[in-house]
């Protein structure tokens, strides 16, 4: 579970936790300052949880918390690499990565390793076997983020490769 908080932009007004959107709107609809005056404006500050940092690269507010509780905080842990490379590295809007959040493809290893594996399975059976003791794993993954068709990145201290990122 998601615990966050409504900071009031108002100094006058303090602030409540809540952890959905109903505890949200329940809460904030009825907030007032030290004077009683409404509180409409507030900064989502996220508290408790597993997913700071993709709300974070989601860049969850106030406009757009709706998002986080209909289309971000259930998805599967996969989707959810996905949505932070797109959103946080590769620099799309939230709704268009949204839209996109299927065609990543992400594996789980370093950019070294995810090159390796594409030209052992692409190219290693036309090079020779005498040769092959000289094929270099690491210019060869230089070269596929050089060119943007690889990219290494960190999520939740892990660290991925997304191997398609010159086709999105």
């Amino acid at each position: 579970m998601t615990t966050l908080h409504a900071t009031p932009y108002n100094i006058d007004a303090t602030g409540f936790y809540f952890t959905d959107a109903q505890d949200y709107e329940a809460k904030s609809t009825v907030h007032v300052d030290r004077f009683g005056n409404l509180v409409e404006e507030f900064e989502i500050q996220f508290i408790d949880g597993e997913d700071a940092q993709l709300f974070e690269a989601c860049g969850i507010n106030q406009a757009n918390l709706n998002m986080w509780f209909d289309d971000i905080e259930f998805l599967q842990d996969h989707e959810k690499v996905n949505l932070y490379y797109l959103v946080g590295v590769a620099g799309y809007t939230l709704s268009q990565a949204l839209e996109k959040l299927d065609e990543p493809s992400i594996t789980e290893s370093s950019l070294r390793d995810a090159a390796e594996e594409l030209f052992d399975e692409c190219w290693l059976s036309s090079v020779p076997e005498s040769v092959r003791f000289y094929v270099d794993y690491d210019k060869f993954a230089r070269d596929c983020e050089l060119s943007g068709d690889m990219v290494e990145f960190e999520y939740n201290n892990k660290t991925y490769t997304c191997t398609n990122s010159s086709a999105l």
